[in-house]
């Protein structure tokens, strides 16, 4: 039993889609864990509506449930990510391998931007809930309650319908980001190894290499992106009209061009740091994943070239006794 399973797990992590998927899941994992605490006061920011500061926040926060509410959400936000971030990662491995264009940065820039509506229209449920215990969490109304006790209470309230409240929106802000995310992340890398003589296509980029990348790739797409993503998180909770086209001139009349980049410091101390350690995580988790399935497969091909020559040699000596016996026969 226990070699059946050992053997079905090294066959799944032969595949290259398998690869893909565990490192992405991993990177997501980690990276969102560690920045926890840094994205329950950038959503809180971004969907308050009164002035306030990540003092304020912060204190509210730790009024209310001490330093376990700086995680509070979380659970549901390691839900979210392990399969977003595996579906994230792998397709955009499959964009970039199918988009046909004439120029790679193109390339990477559109598989990005399609991999990042593909989790998020996958996933979109698990986001509303995220956000939606974050922000309660703050005022204090969730009462203790679990992820699950949260959601029935949320559907019994609002409906099912409630769950992809700030859907369209949501699509339209992660088109761009992930576009920029990723793509950018992918140019970089690609430059790096093009600088590289020794590089051989698809080799990773040293830890420190691939942290700077992260970093940039993650600050750039949340400062051109960043207002997309206030209307769809007030969208969410229903603080706002999901249609940006509405919500971004309805913002700016009441609250000005700081309304549309609420929350924009704590975003960036929380998103660069965040996608630098998520593309970190990623690359050493995929190379230590390939160079298993590398092993695994020169193991395979040892084995079965032992085999052959077991086959081969059992195949002589049976020829040889065959010679043998032939003259004892007549």
């Amino acid at each position: 039993m226990h070699r059946d399973g050992l053997s079905s797990a090294r066959r799944f992590l032969a595949s290259n889609a398998a690869r893909h998927l565990i490192s992405g899941a991993v990177a997501g994992v980690v990276s969102n864990t560690l920045v926890a605490p840094l994205d329950i006061l950038r959503l809180n920011l971004m969907v308050a509506t009164e002035q306030t500061n990540a003092v304020q926040v912060a204190r509210a926060l730790y009024t209310s449930g001490g330093l376990p509410a700086f995680w509070k959400g979380n659970a549901a936000d390691v839900a979210r990510t392990i399969p977003s971030s595996a579906i994230r990662f792998y397709s955009f491995a499959v964009y970039k391998a199918r988009l046909n264009t004439s120029c790679p940065a193109v390339q990477s820039l559109l598989a990005g931007g399609f991999a990042g509506m593909t989790a998020m229209a996958a996933l979109f449920p698990l986001e509303t809930i995220r956000t939606r215990m974050a922000i309660e969490a703050a005022a204090g109304a969730l009462r203790g309650e679990s992820m699950v006790r949260y959601v029935r209470r949320l559907v019994a309230a609002d409906g099912f319908s409630s769950l992809y409240r700030g859907l369209p929106p949501s699509l339209i802000s992660v088109m761009p980001y992930f576009g920029v995310r990723f793509g950018m992340y992918d140019i970089l890398k690609r430059w790096h190894l093009r600088r590289s003589p020794w590089a051989t296509e698809g080799e990773v980029v040293p830890v420190g290499a691939s942290a700077i990348y992260g970093f940039a790739a993650g600050f750039t797409a949340s400062g051109l992106t960043f207002p997309f993503e206030v209307v769809r998180r007030r969208a969410m909770i229903g603080a706002g009209a999901s249609n940006p086209f509405v919500a971004v001139p309805a913002i700016l009349a009441k609250e000005g061009l700081a309304g549309l980049y609420k929350g924009y410091g704590v975003n960036i101390v929380k998103v660069a740091p965040a996608s630098a350690i998520t593309f970190l995580v990623y690359e050493e988790t995929r190379k230590r994943l390939d160079r298993f399935a590398k092993a695994e497969a020169e193991e395979k091909r040892r084995r079965r070239a032992r085999e052959e020559k077991e086959e081969a040699q059992a195949a002589l000596g049976d020829a040889a006794e065959a010679a043998i016996e032939a003259p004892r026969a007549t």
